[in-house]
């Protein structure tokens, strides 16, 4: 998901992944998986197939640490600031932060094309030979649209204004 917060004097836009499930989604998904597994391993244990049970157990504690990674992630974020002459890339998640600044007469906005047709594009900003990735959680029409808005925003070496 893309947000721009246009200001007369700084430009702020955040990305963040598409979070379509809460916490208490979360558990609630988790718990009527967990709910009714269980009872199914109960079921077959008490007609002597014990094994399951222990099955169950175990599929149920690699969802939850599945689902724990997934929610982890989701909670990473970006946030592109372009106010004067600094282009500032702040991005990562609660655990790991990257904060990048660039000169905003030298920055430029790079795509590159990947070396498979499976693979999208991806989007960098570059200056004095240090890039950095943005939009990594965007969809390639999102990608596209921040790669114009951040030209527009940035320019290419020369460009005033």
């Amino acid at each position: 998901m893309l947000a721009v917060e246009p200001d007369a004097a700084m430009h702020r836009i955040v990305i963040v992944p598409n979070r379509s499930l809460s916490v208490a989604g979360l558990w609630l998904f988790y718990g009527s998986i967990v709910s009714v597994t269980l009872t199914l391993a109960m079921w077959f244990t008490l007609q002597g197939f014990w094994p399951i049970l222990a099955y169950a157990i175990v599929e149920m504690l690699l969802l939850g640490v599945c689902l724990h990674i997934c929610w982890r992630h989701g909670r990473y974020g970006e946030v592109i600031i372009v106010s004067g002459d600094r282009v500032i890339v702040e991005k990562g998640d609660d655990r790991h932060l990257e904060h990048r600044e660039f000169n905003c007469y030298w920055a430029q906005v790079v795509v590159h094309e990947p070396d498979t047709r499976l693979h999208p594009p991806r989007l960098y900003i570059r200056s004095h030979g240090s890039e950095c990735e943005v939009g990594q959680c965007l969809t390639e029409a999102e990608r596209k649209a921040l790669g114009q808005r951040l030209a527009q925003l940035i320019g290419p070496v020369g460009k005033t204004g």
